[in-house]
């Protein structure tokens, strides 16, 4: 039956053979499907084509007479060729006269998805008549592979029962239902006379665990019952594995065993190429003790608040708790959020925009939907409230909402830079600069806050989440957990601390380096002076004129003006140039709404870039709200013009001033140091400038770098990755940016020098710059510089000194309170825009926001419980160097590949090892081993983390690593057999041990409602061989540590391993293999009994947790209540304020109503979590255990 999406498993085993001997090696114990797609991907490229031709020629179109027409008819046509072909014999001599070509590849692709979009059915006939019978080649059991005419014929496949192991489609699956056709056949129905049955399965794969699959039995194609997972009846002593073989497997058994009912055991940290520090764990503790993870993410700029959320979505995609994920962040981060996760996690993300939808039509067809073609996508937060963005999500959430199972579209949602997405503060002020008004939702908010909806885990990250109006903040944390926040002043303390993680820097002595805030000296020439003094001549006789309705405009103009002015000379000349010219052109606006343009209040990633400049857009507006311009006021401007555009060959003081820094620093004696430094500015106008002076002054193009709002995102990544290489391997030395690289570009690996060219008016905007150096794994004292002059005489250096004290203040304050915004802002209005504004005390609040922001909360006990909790977990999985090298060695072993070479590092004595020459079926493992500045060369890898603080030229290989993934799969793929390299058995000596034991090592599962994994673990059970009694469970885990983790395993002679098959394949009910299986399903038993009173234990926490939570809620919501009535009856609002109060009154009275209801149907999600739990049970392999003693008598006593 169709599918209409392209399977490389809807392909008939007649063609799989062919495709994979053309194109793969040792594949034979592969399921070929599976195999195809680990190398090419989900679908056919024309990559994939131009090698696969010769086989797709000789194998497929011969036999698909419908496919070798489209494809003879549609290469004619395009060929200009005239007439058709219709005889087989010509078609195939005329596609043997093609050459290769990228028409040819494009053609037979198109009908190779579309041959592959169809779900071919047993029965279905075949274009057999053309050819010979199909030849059977060797599978993993020895048999023969069955070709789809041949399942026609599989009568003789029984109909599995209910808990049984089959294979379907490539995977395997355990029966959950059997269903028989209720109806007879009809007596004229000759095609199938037997009865068919529906069979409902549920994936056992490690990737797919818990996914559902109904299938007519009898109709489906390469069908196979699997034989019990039951003890091995017979053991061959002559093929007992390697002992170094086996305990690779049971590794990677192991590290596949992920969910836990106890939530302290963790992987993701262990599946991180980060070097994470305990503090990073609380978010995770966090996400996996509550039912829903989620969070704010609000620690200081540079804490890793990335890794943090890196290690939530993989622990949560881990434990199969999600398997969708979106990221939402500024387009500028996009590149880096892929790369972050794929580098630091083994997890691909596709960025869906514009050129992404033109893509996936062009392959998928003009009906794909990135959001639901992709499970891991990131898209851009600009780009998400347009128009066809939210067509294709709306059109996705219909079609998953139609899925059985979740209430939820997309399972896991992240925000980055999350108060770009929080309402914008309220735009009017009153007489003394307050604010007033109400807070509206831009497109942003609204386009967000849907998506939150519909994602059942929130993660919005953002280390200035406040922009001091207090309305902003709690919808914004409405959107993270709309069961604790409603939108208003009233803040629950108790729900903010269970939802926000917030540290700052001093909240962690020891791990960060002191912030050095000094002043860059500069002596103003008297040109400089003189421009100044004439601009404040200029806006005072303004501000004289302008009448009182006039006061927003005359006070935007003035601020706007002066901050260009202290940018730079040619910034200023070109907004005294705007400023004239409009005057002749331009419309009256509100001006109040300005004030946040030119304060930067909102920190909107948007900057004056080099095309669009708000701020002077907003200038060009003024002319109906001043009176015109005097013959005074004119020659003034003309008299600044001309003095800006005099600087645009030649330095000011202040650049002067930056010039001698620079050489003082990046250089000795004319020749360049490794020394690095960042140069920040608001304006492109001035980057420019700056940049031009550099060049002129003989900086050479590969010493200064550029960054600003036209750089696209693949140019910032190859720019921040210069930065951070080695200086004697990267000449590059100094990199201007715009505030665009102000927030997600990490600068510390080789930079510790900042200068703040020009001061911006919004501190979390300096201290966003400032956190690109001053962060985690930065190993210098963070040295930032701004300008000042040595004295306050004229009007220029009082005002030059007041932005000085503003950048010492803000460090200061960002430091002690952890947030400044609604401390600087208002100042900075009063004092140079001439604005009454109230001023606000530089103290932090004493509500839970300003508790929040402030933190201060003594964590030293908590970062030592969790660096425990991490250590018991990485012992209790044996986590060590040499057990991730033994699972790749065995995994390159087992596919006949050269193994890896030590090669070594001068910076480090862990060992460190270079990848050979890997088949295609292993290449994508590489990726990531290349950097952005060298496709070409693969840098070394090692296997213990310490490399990470020592040598970052070196990859770790953690377990989330393309490499071990695909070693783990590769060895754990040896649990459904046909793996004739691994035996699963082995006996070893054991240095110490005083009794020899048999034992089998067992993967033990538990499901419960809707595939849902609850818990698993891989245990070792047996017994004791010389006499009758089990091994105790703690002793058999030290056992398995004793036999396997050893820097060296020892086998045991012939004559052992012969006895031991002998006494094995006893069939009596007290032999040693029936006393294993005892001892196996006693533990079984035990392990379910604990569990399942564990897991009861925590639904009845989550129960009382939801209780609690509504409870506390519906005290929000009363308080809320009242405080939106008031604000409706009290309040003068426009028209926008007055219908966001009115949605915002209707949607609380809504959620009052409809609260019993919410708790009442979150208390039956969490009952269904718990219920319906099944348990299965995997043997993965037996193990004997020798003493010393046993060996040197030379045989064992079994009993």
């Amino acid at each position: 039956m169709p599918s209409y999406r392209f399977r490389w498993s809807n392909l008939p085993v007649w063609l799989l053979d062919p495709l994979c001997q053309a194109l793969l090696v040792n594949y034979e114990n592969l399921d070929r499907a599976e195999a195809l797609r680990s190398v090419y991907r989900a679908r056919p490229t024309d990559d994939f084509i131009k090698e696969a031709w010769p086989a797709l020629r000789d194998a497929w179109l011969p036999r698909d007479r419908h496919s070798r027409t489209l494809v003879v008819d549609a290469l004619r046509a395009l060929r200009g060729d005239e007439g058709r072909i219709t005889n087989r014999k010509a078609q195939m001599a005329y596609l043997r006269g093609l050459r290769n070509t990228k028409n040819l590849r494009e053609v037979v692709r198109v009908a190779f998805i579309a041959y592959g979009e169809t779900q071919r059915s047993a029965g279905a006939r075949q274009d057999c008549a053309e050819h010979t019978s199909p030849r059977s080649s060797p599978s993993g059991n020895g048999g023969s592979v069955t070709t789809s005419t041949q399942a026609a014929s599989d009568d003789h496949i029984g109909v599995p029962e209910v808990g049984q192991i089959v294979t379907v489609r490539g995977s395997n699956w355990a029966v959950t239902d059997v269903q028989q056709q209720s109806l007879p056949r009809s007596a004229h129905d000759d095609a199938v006379r037997q009865l068919q049955n529906a069979v409902t399965l549920q994936s056992v794969e490690d990737d797919r665990l818990g996914d559902e699959l109904r299938v007519v039995w009898e109709l489906e194609p390469g069908r196979g019952l699997k034989p019990p997972q039951d003890l091995p009846v017979r053991i061959d002593a002559s093929r007992f594995d390697p002992p170094e073989r086996l305990a690779a497997f049971i590794d990677a058994l192991r590290w596949g065993a992920v969910t836990s009912a106890d939530v302290k055991t963790v992987q993701a940290p262990f599946r991180s190429g980060a070097k994470v520090e305990p503090y990073q764990l609380e978010p995770l503790r966090r996400a996996l003790s509550a039912p829903r993870a989620n969070l704010l993410l609000a620690d200081d700029v540079g804490l890793g608040k990335t890794i943090e959320a890196g290690m939530v979505i993989q622990e949560l995609l881990l434990r199969h708790r999600a398997r969708t994920v979106i990221i939402v962040c500024p387009a500028g981060l996009s590149v880096k959020w892929q790369n972050e996760m794929h580098d630091k996690f083994g997890l691909d993300f596709r960025i869906v925009n514009s050129e992404t939808m033109k893509e996936v039509r062009r392959t998928h067809g003009v009906h794909a939907n990135p959001f639901t073609l992709f499970p891991r996508i990131i898209v851009s937060m600009a780009w998400l409230p347009g128009p066809r963005a939210q067509r294709q999500l709306r059109d996705a959430l219909i079609t998953k909402s139609r899925g059985a199972g979740s209430r939820f579209a997309f399972d896991v949602l992240v925000v980055d830079e999350a108060h770009h997405v929080a309402p914008a503060t309220p735009t009017r002020t009153d007489k003394v600069g307050l604010r007033k008004g109400y807070a509206v939702d831009s497109q942003r908010t609204r386009a967000v806050r849907d998506l939150a909806e519909r994602s059942e885990h929130r993660l919005f990250l953002s280390a200035t989440p406040h922009n001091g109006y207090t309305e902003s903040f709690t919808a914004l944390l409405e959107m993270i957990d709309p069961q604790r926040f409603v939108r208003g002043k009233f803040m629950d303390e108790q729900a903010l601390e269970a939802v926000a993680v917030r540290r700052l820097k001093k909240d962690l002595p020891g791990q960060f380096r002191e912030r050095k805030v000094e002043k860059l000296l500069i002596t103003p020439s008297a040109d400089e002076e003189a421009a100044y003094d004439r601009l404040i001549a200029f806006t005072q006789r303004r501000d004289a004129a302008a009448k009182g309705d006039d006061r927003g405009a005359k006070d935007m103009a003035t601020l706007l003006l002066k901050k260009r002015f202290f940018s730079s000379p040619v910034a200023f000349a070109r907004t005294v140039d705007v400023y004239k010219d409009t005057r002749q052109r331009g419309l009256a606006i509100d001006f109040d709404a300005e004030y946040d343009e030119v304060l930067g209040v909102d920190a909107d990633e948007l900057e004056e870039g080099r095309v669009e400049q708000p701020e002077i857009q907003t200038l060009q507006q003024t002319k109906n709200a001043l009176p015109p311009l005097t013959a005074a006021d004119k020659d003034d401007l003309d008299w600044l013009s001309d003095w800006g555009h005099s600087y645009e060959a030649r330095a000011d003081s202040k650049l002067t001033a930056l010039v001698d820094y620079l050489e003082a620093n990046t250089k000795a004696n004319g020749e360049w140091l490794n020394e690095r430094v960042v140069v920040f500015t608001e304006y492109v106008d001035t980057l420019e400038w700056i940049h031009g002076i550099l060049r002129q002054r003989g900086y050479e193009a590969d010493r200064v770098a550029v960054i600003d709002g036209s750089t696209d995102s693949e140019q910032r990544e190859v720019i921040r990755a210069r930065f951070n290489t080695d200086p004697p391997r990267e000449k590059l030395r100094i990199l201007l940016a715009t505030d665009a690289a102000g927030e997600g570009i990490d600068l510390q690996d080789y930079c510790h020098r900042l200068v703040n060219f020009d001061i911006p008016f919004n501190p979390n905007r300096l201290e966003q710059r400032i956190g690109r150096i001053d962060r985690y794994g930065q190993t210098h004292d963070p040295e930032i510089r701004h300008f000042a002059t040595d004295d306050e005489q004229s009007q220029l250096t009082r005002d030059v000194d007041l932005l000085a004290r503003v950048a010492k203040k803000v460090a200061q304050i960002m430091a002690d309170l952890g947030s400044a915004n609604e401390i600087i802002a208002p100042d900075l209005q009063r004092q140079l825009g001439g604005i009454d504004a109230a001023p606000r005390k530089g103290k932090a609040e004493k509500s839970p926001i300003g508790q929040m922001l402030a933190g201060g909360r003594d964590v030293g006990a908590e970062l030592t419980k969790l660096a425990q909790d991490i250590a018991e977990s990485r012992e209790t999985l044996h986590l060590r160097p040499a057990n991730l090298k033994r699972v790749v060695d065995v995994a390159f072993e087992l596919d006949r590949l050269p193994t890896i070479e030590e090669v070594g590092s001068d910076r480090t004595d862990v060992p460190v090892f270079r990848l050979p020459a890997l088949g295609s079926s292993w290449e994508q493992v590489t990726r990531g081993l290349t950097t952005a500045l060298d496709r070409e060369n693969l840098r070394p890898i090692a296997f213990d983390p310490a490399v990470l603080a020592e040598d970052p030229d070196v990859v770790y290989m953690h377990l989330g690593s393309p490499l071990l993934q695909r070693a783990t799969r590769r060895l754990r793929s040896a649990l459904w057999g046909g793996e004739r390299s691994l035996e699963r058995v082995t006996a070893v000596v054991v240095p110490g041990l005083e009794e020899s034991f048999a034992a089998a090592v067992t993967r033990l599962i538990l499901i419960g409602k809707a595939g849902l994994r609850l818990h698993e673990e891989v245990f070792l059970a047996g017994t004791r061989l010389g006499r009758r009694q089990a091994v105790g469970e703690h002793r058999a885990e030290d056992l398995l540590e004793k036999a396997l983790d050893a820097e060296r395993l020892e086998p045991v002679p012939v004559s052992i391993a012969e006895q031991l098959a002998r006494a094995w394949d006893d069939d009596k009910d007290d032999g040693l293999r029936a006393r294993v299986a005892k001892a196996v399903a006693d533990r079984v038993e035990r392990r379910q009994n604990a569990i399942a009173a564990q897991l009861e234990e925590r639904r009845k926490a989550d129960r009382e947790r939801v209780i609690a939570t509504f409870g506390r809620f519906g005290v929000t919501l009363k308080s809320a209540l009242a405080e939106a009535e008031a604000i409706e009856s009290e309040l003068t609002l426009f028209d926008d304020e007055r219908r966001q109060s009115e949605r915002d009154l209707r949607q609380i009275r809504a959620r009052m109503e409809a609260l019993a209801d919410e708790r009442d149907e979150e208390l039956v999600a969490v009952d269904a979590r718990y219920t319906d739990v099944q348990a299965r049970t995997f043997h993965g392999a037996v193990l004997f255990a020798l003493s010393p003693r046993d060996i040197e008598r030379g045989e064992v006593s079994i009993r």
